[in-house]
């Protein structure tokens, strides 16, 4: 089953663009009127809009948006007052929002999530992004003043020995300001001690040592393919897929039609990195939309392990095929395979992709998508701007990115200028790397990265060296 993809609205429009996190979307809110710009993003930060919540960057997106546009950071506070039990994803962001701004050094962020130490659910968060960019904190003040006496709040808040010690009980010590409050505070250090103490096992009899693993090397076939442990079917797999003989290759193969072997996947593997063709036909019996997990993954890695021109056919066909599953699989052969002679199916395959809209394969488009930038000297191509301005994804849009560098001559004084602003830190990076520095906006922007100490350092780096 595919995820279903949060509802947007069009890229060509102005929230389109705010919602996959696009510099374009960035720049038209700095030129579009406050009220307006303020009420979008506003809309995007309480309407979640990301296609992944756990890889798709928005909070340094939004917070750099609001400080350029004059966002009323108060609305967020009382909103967080009076928030329910059903809005933690959007408290979330909400708080990454302030972390974000904060760590820039902006007195009323920095004040709004200390205030909400003293009464938020999500409090060690707040902590941790009032003290968790090193590199940003060293242009700005040092963090034990930033926490001070938010050690103090958490004994108010919760008081007593108990309540206290329940409350940091998943608080790693470790980390800070812990370390430090442990240090100047008896009453965390205690709470700390409490919350983390783990009681003694009772007294058992003493349990034999495991016997080590065998060496593969001095293990039959047979033997191996009998192996019970399942984490260690990659090591198995490399052994076996040195055993060539034919008695060896007809034992693989029994085992790679066997369901009921925990080394199926192992067999699989060696065969397909022996070239074997017999994997095309497991891999047509054993992959359908309903068929998931482990297994098919070994598929994916096993097709993508054989030479091209064995999976080319197999490729070319799957691409075509209804099963989200097959089209995956076939396209992330080619986005580590492609030539020149595999172009029309890539780019046919792309456009169907991308006429579906949000119902699209955005996995699919990120492999077509590498799959074209493997031929840099037949660009540009059409489908890798519909597909920038289109998928959901955007932390895979740096695929997408990727290729248009490597393939559209036009980059460098085009998109490349507005990727300077994309939400997500590689894309910004590999902008950076590309982009023509004559271009006025384009050299602006380039010295904005580089003075930022909040900013990713690898975005950093790369418009430093520009």
């Amino acid at each position: 089953m595919t995820r279903r993809p949060p509802p947007l609205a069009d890229s060509a429009e102005p929230l389109g663009k705010l919602q996959r996190g696009l510099g374009s979307g960035y720049l038209w809110a700095l030129d579009a009127h406050r009220s307006v710009a303020r009420a979008l993003v506003t809309h995007c930060l309480f309407n979640d809009p990301r296609w992944d919540r756990q890889l798709d960057a928005r909070d340094e997106y939004y917070a750099t948006l609001a400080l350029d546009i004059g966002l009323d950071l108060a609305p967020l506070v009382h909103w967080l007052r009076d928030q329910d039990e059903d809005s933690a994803e959007t408290e979330h962001s909400v708080l990454g929002l302030l972390g974000r701004i904060a760590i820039r050094d902006h007195a009323q962020a920095r004040r709004l999530l200390r205030e909400y130490v003293g009464y938020g659910r999500h409090w060690q968060r707040a902590i941790e992004l009032l003290t968790g960019d090193p590199e940003a904190m060293a242009v700005g003040p040092p963090w034990p003043e930033v926490v001070a006496g938010l050690d103090r709040v958490l004994i108010d808040r919760f008081p007593g020995d108990s309540a206290l010690a329940e409350a940091l009980a998943d608080v790693d010590s470790r980390d800070r300001p812990w370390t430090l409050w442990s240090v100047e505070n008896h009453r965390i250090a205690g709470a700390l001690a409490a919350g983390h103490r783990v009681p003694l096992p009772p007294r058992t009899r003493r349990r034999p040592q495991r016997r080590r693993p065998a060496n593969p090397r001095t293990m039959s076939t047979e033997a191996l393919l009998q192996v019970p442990e399942e984490s260690r079917w990659r090591q198995i797999a490399d052994e076996l897929a040195r055993r060539g003989s034919r008695d060896d290759v007809q034992r693989m193969l029994a085992a790679a039609r066997d369901p009921r072997r925990t080394m199926r996947r192992a067999a699989i593997l060696a065969l397909a990195s022996q070239g074997r063709r017999d994997v095309l036909e497991i891999a047509e019996e054993t992959t359908r939309d309903e068929q998931r997990g482990k297994l098919q993954g070994t598929i994916a890695l096993a097709l993508e392990a054989m030479p091209l021109t064995q999976t080319r056919a197999l490729a070319h066909e799957w691409l075509t095929s209804p099963e989200w599953g097959r089209r995956r699989k076939a396209a992330g052969i080619l986005g580590s395979r492609a030539e020149e002679q595999d172009l029309e199916h890539v780019r046919s395959a792309l456009s169907r992709e991308l006429d579906a809209g949000l119902e699209g394969d955005v996995f699919v488009v990120c492999s077509l998508a590498e799959a074209l930038g493997r031929c840099p000297g037949r660009g540009p191509f059409e489908e890798l701007s519909r597909a920038y301005e289109q998928i959901p994804y955007s932390y895979g849009r740096r695929f997408v990115v990727s290729a248009l560098a490597a393939t559209d001559p036009m980059f460098a004084g085009d998109l490349a200028v507005e990727c300077l602003w994309d939400c997500e830190r590689e894309s910004r990076a590999r902008a950076a790397a590309a982009v023509d520095r004559r271009i006025r906006l384009a050299s602006q922007r380039l010295a904005e990265l580089v003075d930022d100490a909040a900013q990713a350092a690898s975005v950093r780096q790369a418009a430093g060296v520009r």
